[in-house]
């Protein structure tokens, strides 16, 4: 089992969006940016968080990854799913990890998440 974590500052990263527009297309997938949850900065920043905690879990950082090879939706009760592609399904599963899980949360001002990569 592999853990990650993470934890934003929420007005920190609404600031970087408003700075620069386009950094959410190069850090969420379409299918993340039309869920509903993509309208709330504070929800947003949570699933960046969420990306990093599963970095930190595979203990590869973004080398050799992008953003898109991470992707977190919601299922239809609102549990956070994570999806790897091919290219970081390979390292999870050198590291003998068959499933990725993840928790977000969020209070006004900072975002956290919690990843673990586990065998099934």
């Amino acid at each position: 089992m592999y853990p990650g974590t993470d934890i934003i500052e929420i007005s920190r990263f609404k600031g970087a969006c408003q700075r620069n527009p386009r950094i959410t297309q190069r850090l969420f997938t379409l299918r993340e940016l039309n869920e509903k949850s993509a309208e709330n900065g504070a929800s947003l920043a949570a699933r960046f968080a969420g990306k990093e905690a599963v970095l930190k879990a595979l203990g590869t950082g973004l080398r050799g990854l992008s953003w898109h090879d991470i992707e977190i939706i919601s299922n239809e009760v609102g549990e956070p799913q994570v999806y790897l592609s091919s290219k970081a399904r390979e390292v999870a599963l050198s590291r003998g990890a068959g499933e990725v899980r993840v928790s977000l949360s969020h209070s006004k001002d900072l975002a956290i998440a919690v990843a673990i990569l586990s065998s099934k």
